[in-house]
């Protein structure tokens, strides 16, 4: 397989010929998936031994962070931080003003084959919602994190929607392959949409996709963030 990507042109510069890459065509990999692929390379390990593991390895990773803890391993570094103005150096934490975020970055492993994905350029329809960038306006935190219960802002093109459709729309997808609907919106226009993240969203990674019937289709089409989103807090 091959990361199959595309260039949309780039609403976010003042250059008028500037494109940008659009990774397209990704498969969702969930735990299930990674263990069928463990199981298929002839592993002792059972299915349910295997799941078993990796639950109990999560719930290992969830109590280090939860208790302030930066966490290494060969595939992946998750470090906590505080992001917010602080008025002099007797203020506090004040969760109106500042947010905690979990910052996420890739481990040795996961670096060492980075430069070897191996790339294939396709083209992308241009009936196709292209997104470019997502905002936490919590935050201001763009491409990493979400605020659940406050206003995020996805740009880019082709983003309008039928809101009466909940076929379309804007999804959150967690790695399990649950969906999440967002129903509240502040704004439904082509180049931009903003909404409230959905409350229910405070644990795990999540894909981003923006899905719509672009005029004269009848049929869904769809648009995804490059990078996995996280809950700031």
């Amino acid at each position: 397989m091959t990361l199959r990507y595309g260039l949309g042109l780039n609403h976010l510069t003042e250059a008028p010929n500037d494109y940008t890459a659009v990774v397209t065509d990704s498969t969702n990999i969930n735990v299930t998936k990674i263990m069928e692929r463990m199981i298929g390379k002839g592993s002792t390990v059972t299915k349910a031994e295997g799941l078993s593991v990796i639950e109990e390895f999560e719930y290992a990773v969830v109590e280090e962070v939860k208790n302030g803890n930066i966490v290494s391993t060969d595939l992946f570094r998750i470090s906590p931080s505080i992001s917010g103005v602080f008025e002099d150096e007797n203020d506090s934490f004040d969760p109106s003003r500042h947010s905690i975020n979990l910052n996420i970055s890739p481990g040795p492993r996961l670096q060492e084959i980075i430069s070897k994905i191996e790339l294939k350029k396709v083209a992308l329809s241009s009936a196709e919602p292209v997104i470019e960038k997502f905002v936490d306006l919590k935050t201001k935190v763009e491409n990493e994190s979400f605020t659940p219960g406050q206003i995020a802002s996805i740009k880019g093109s082709l983003l309008k929607f039928n809101e009466e459709d909940n076929n379309q729309g804007v999804f959150f997808i967690a790695v399990d392959g649950t969906e999440t609907r967002v129903t509240e919106f502040v704004k439904n226009k082509p180049s931009e949409l903003m909404f409230f993240v959905p409350d229910g969203l405070t644990i795990g990674n999540f894909q981003l996709e923006v899905r719509n019937t672009p005029h004269k289709l009848k049929t869904i089409k769809k648009g995804r963030l490059s990078v996995e989103l996280v809950p700031a807090n």
